[in-house]
């Protein structure tokens, strides 16, 4: 079945025509792409269009120049043979879109080959233009496998941000200071000094003791409170300090933002903990959490604790702040970390005992139970997928997030939302936002159903996809 795709902006339209993996869905991916064309209207009267090679070029041309364009880094292009498309500066704020011509269904030569087409774009084009192509590359039901593939910048290839003179007139300052001492301290006399008599002879021997510890420093007399009070490690100082400036940040009451904090925290730590080596007893250690999930600071809580921190990822996670002595202003919330000889991770918060049943009540009541009457259909499994996206996107407004929100969502086999479970802390915190609650009309549903992830990215873009992957 032939089906098409649009990426409208207003100075470009990219539109791609091919078969659809599935005849009986036509919102299932492109198995073959027959086409692709793009318009550029007020740049050119003529439409850019050809098959796959084509579009693959001016997705990589795309890519490389708006990286370019961003990081103000220009990358050399190493490509053996000519790409069909390229982008090149032009003059002022202008940028050139070249397109090398080939006649269809003739071989390449001087006789039959055609000029290149240079198309002049501003910058507000060329951004449109990248704004389609990113489009096609985040909707994941196009073309699953077209991906951009960026290449970090050697940093030979950064140019100083200061001139060489700039940057060299400290080393020239500093030698010319050190030449100037040496000249001085040259005509500097050495100085005198007169021999000194041995102290035995200009003094009488003090009485010698026969008891070594009055003689002793303080210090070296082996009481052992002072050898206990010496042995304290500085790392449990530095833990402690880390702490220190968080007592006075204020605390996370809400009961389901502690179950939400609670189990991300707990989640992102057995990940990190998962191939470390396992310890002899418990680990315990005191953590303070901020509201998105950023791990403040932690302090051990038993001494196995303070030996084995550096194989846990506490100080991998642990955010540093650029100003460590200005003081927190968010909201915190603290739990104790157990890392068990077991390999598993135990976060339990440190509040009232009531506080933390209704903690794991709100837990109970967001977490999906486990799906044992699973759609293993691909068609319909297909279907659901696409029916979710259009429901979700159709109540979609702008969110507030600073970072991803990723979801749970659970569908009936009659397309009904029976639930959804929030992936991250942030994902829960700003649920209200979405249209999943207002989405569930079937809770209490008995048939069987599908799992699928629901992804709000920090760019705005939808992504749903199946939770277990794309059927075969």
């Amino acid at each position: 079945m032939t089906v098409q795709r649009q990426y409208t902006l207003p100075h470009c339209n990219l539109v791609l025509e091919g078969l659809s993996a599935d005849a009986n869905d036509p919102l299932s991916p492109l198995a073959v792409l027959m086409n692709a064309e793009c318009h550029l209207p007020g740049a050119t009267d003529a439409t850019l269009a050809g098959g796959r090679e084509f579009l693959d070029s001016l997705v990589a041309a795309v890519s490389r120049y708006g990286q370019q364009l961003l990081s103000g880094v220009p990358y050399p292009d190493r490509a053996t043979t000519p790409p069909i498309v390229e982008i090149k500066p032009g003059e002022s704020t202008y940028h050139h879109l070249i397109v090398h011509q080939q006649p269809l269904g003739e071989p390449l030569s001087d006789i039959n080959a055609q000029p290149p087409l240079d198309i002049k774009l501003t910058t507000v084009q060329f951004y449109d233009l990248m704004e389609a192509v990113d489009q096609l590359l985040a909707d994941t039901q196009t073309l699953p496998d077209l991906t951009a593939r960026f290449q970090a910048v050697s940093r030979r290839l950064v140019q100083p941000t200061e001139p060489m003179a700039k940057r060299a007139a400290p080393a020239a300052l500093g030698a010319a200071t050190l030449v100037a001492a040496g000249l001085a301290l040259f005509f500097v006399p050495p100085p005198e000094f007169e021999p000194t008599r041995p102290e035995s002879e200009s003094a009488p021997p003090a009485e010698s003791s026969t008891n070594p510890l009055e003689t002793a420093p303080p210090d070296a007399a082996g009481d052992p409170s002072t050898d206990d009070s010496s042995a304290e490690p500085a790392d449990d100082a530095a833990a402690a300090g880390s702490l220190d400036r968080l007592e006075t940040a204020p605390a996370i009451t809400d009961a389901a933002t502690l179950a939400l904090l609670q189990s991300d925290v707990t989640r992102r730590l057995q990940e990190a903990w998962a191939d470390a080596p396992r310890p002899s007893g418990d680990l315990v250690y005191r953590m303070v959490v901020s509201e998105d999930g950023d791990v403040l600071g932690y302090k051990y809580e038993n001494d196995l604790a303070l030996a084995e921190v550096d194989n846990t990822p506490l100080p991998q996670l642990t955010f540093v702040p650029v100003n460590a002595a200005e003081p927190v202003r968010e909201q915190v919330a603290q739990f104790l970390a157990t890392f068990t000889p077991a390999g598993e991770v135990v976060v339990e918060p440190t509040n009232s005992p009531s506080e933390a049943a209704t903690a794991t009540t709100a837990t109970a009541a967001t977490e999906l139970p486990t799906l044992e009457n699973k759609i293993t259909a691909g068609d319909r499994i297909r279907a659901l997928n696409s029916a979710l996206y259009d429901d979700i996107l159709a109540e979609l407004e702008p969110l507030s997030a600073s970072e991803d929100l990723r979801y749970r969502v659970r569908l009936s086999e009659a397309g009904e939302v029976v639930g959804y479970e929030p992936i991250n802390a942030a994902a829960g915190l700003l649920v209200e936002e979405t249209p999943l609650p207002g989405l569930v009309t079937a809770p209490d549903s008995d048939r069987n159903q599908a799992d699928f992830q629901v992804v709000f990215t920090e760019g705005g873009v939808l992504q749903v996809s199946p939770w277990d992957g794309w059927p075969q």
